[in-house]
């Protein structure tokens, strides 16, 4: 068992109505998606979420020894935001860093990490996720990427926790159906034949592997579309918390994201299944909330949800604007 002692969620403020990018392309639009600010990128949200989870924590700065982040849109070739958000919270020079990439699992990469580095060295670890999805103008998934951050502080012990991972299973299957090269839009293929051949047996493998009696409550999932992750959470048959009607698919941070969401909201004793689904399987988690949850200082996911400002078409299209990837040269 390793608790989860501090909580952060981060959303962007600004969002664009789906039914307005319906209007310039067709088609049909429900919901919102989160948009970032020209100063909101993958450092500041990160930083935010992880402010916020170590302010409601009772680990000091100094006493964390590790910080892993995720992520599969930084636009970065050599990555470092897990360095750059402990410079920014004012960590201890000497603390472990780690930058999870290239995978729509990422986060749970991460966080399964994270809970080992927990019981291998009984010290304090944040583990953050964060994303801005690229969009193409007119592409199949435009209304449907968002924005946003989430981080938890990982201890192994505390006095009043917000919650505890109480088990984690995963599922490798090489099943590989959707693809997405730098600053691109993703290129799926049959949704019905991925939902049957791909989340399906991944999330029910991975739920299988999870060492639990307890039956599971509410349920969050990470996954490249509302249909998968949907498709994610019928295995084991919960009541879903999302923040995909207000957020959209949110990378990596979708994870953590929803997962900050649920602990901050469900009642205490609550259990929670939480799920990724991305390229080459599944990774699931069981989480229980304890009474630490109802102290929250800080904005909640859900105020944040609440609290908005909606932008034009073209403002969606600004603020996420594409860059050319050239990648690492050869030598």
């Amino acid at each position: 068992m390793v608790v989860i002692d501090g909580t952060g969620g981060y959303v962007p403020l600004y969002r664009i109505d789906r039914s307005d990018i319906a209007d310039q392309h067709g088609g049909r639009g429900r919901g919102e998606s989160a948009v970032p600010a020209r100063d909101e990128n993958h450092v500041t949200m990160a930083s935010e979420a992880m402010t916020t989870a170590l302010d409601r924590s009772a680990a000091a700065a100094d006493d964390v020894t590790a910080v892993f982040t995720a992520s599969v849109s930084d636009r970065f070739a050599e990555h470092g935001i897990a360095a750059q958000i402990a410079y920014r919270a004012g960590l201890s020079s000497d603390v472990r860093t780690g930058d999870f990439q290239g995978s729509g699992r990422a986060a749970a990469d991460a966080l399964a990490t994270a809970t080992e580095y927990v019981r291998a060295t009984d010290a304090p670890v944040v583990v953050a996720a964060v994303d801005v999805m690229p969009v193409e103008p007119g592409g199949d998934d435009e209304s449907m990427m968002g924005a946003g951050a989430g981080a938890l502080v990982l201890r192994p012990d505390s006095d009043d926790p917000m919650a505890t991972i109480d088990a984690v299973g995963q599922a490798t299957t090489g099943f590989l159906e959707r693809h997405r090269e730098h600053g691109e839009s993703a290129t799926a293929g049959d949704a019905r034949f991925e939902r049957r051949k791909g989340v399906t047996p991944a999330v029910s493998t991975a739920f299988d592997r999870v060492e639990t009696d307890g039956e599971l409550e509410y349920g969050v999932a990470s996954a490249p579309g509302f249909r998968l992750a949907r498709a994610a959470l019928e295995p084991i048959d919960t009541e879903r918390v999302s923040t995909w009607n207000e957020v959209g698919y949110a990378g990596t941070a979708t994870l953590l994201l929803d997962l900050c969401h649920a602990i901050e909201s469900v009642d205490a004793g609550s259990t929670i299944g939480a799920v990724a689904y991305g390229q080459g399987g599944a990774d699931a988690f069981v989480v229980s909330v304890a009474d630490g949850a109802s102290n929250l200082d800080g904005l909640t996911v859900a105020k944040q949800l609440e609290a908005k400002e909606y932008v034009p078409y073209v403002k969606h299209l600004e603020y996420r604007e594409r860059y050319d990837y050239q990648g690492v040269p050869n030598a």
